[in-house]
């Protein structure tokens, strides 16, 4: 039987590569974005083994239509990569402005625990996995990151919790903290990587 993968923020980076990467081992990838015509190429790139979704980690409320949206061969999700993730501009908190801010927290923190609150019973009915990417900034902070690195720090804590939560049902959690990566999310390279 095939498995199926959700991977939020498919559309490029780390994304776009774990979408490659399961669907070469034989896997069917619903992969999610915000940019439509990213999300065509990767379906016409990958055929019937890719269903591309619009979707925005801010805006939760569109979440459940989505997923009540998808194709039945897509239904059964086997594994949610919660990849979706962005930095706001890099500055010290008392110099920023607060929406980049506000949009940080709501795609990295308040979208990810709605879609994995949402995609769970699925998940354990299936005894399924969860894999979250945090960053090595959620442990080793630099100057101009806070808020991104607090986000990635949540994303951990929050898969450990979840690991608790989720004992005895067969759901595994894992929390992946790459370094920096090239992709649209990285504006500008951080102190502890220069």
């Amino acid at each position: 039987m095939t498995k199926t993968i959700f991977i939020t923020g498919a559309t490029a980076g780390i994304g776009a590569a774990t979408a490659r990467r399961f669907i070469s081992h034989g896997w069917q990838v619903v992969g999610t974005g915000r940019r439509r015509d990213r999300l065509d190429e990767l379906a016409g790139e990958f055929g019937d083994f890719f269903h591309p979704m619009m979707l925005d980690m801010r805006c939760s409320d569109d979440f459940k239509p989505a997923m009540a949206a998808l194709p039945e061969r897509y239904r059964g999700i086997d594994l949610l990569l919660n990849n979706a993730g962005l930095a706001p501009p890099m500055s010290n908190l008392q110099d920023a402005e607060q929406a980049p801010l506000d949009v940080a927290i709501d795609t990295n923190v308040t979208g990810l625990v709605a879609l994995t609150r949402l995609m769970l019973p699925g998940l354990i009915e299936r005894k399924g996995a969860v894999i979250n990417l945090s960053s090595v900034a959620a442990t080793y902070p630099y100057r101009g990151g806070c808020v991104y690195a607090g986000t990635k720090a949540f994303v951990r804590q929050f898969s450990l919790g979840l690991r608790c939560d989720l004992h005895g049902t067969g759901v595994r959690v894992t929390s992946i903290e790459p370094g920096a990566t090239r992709r649209p999310a990285t504006r500008s390279t951080p102190a502890w990587i220069q």
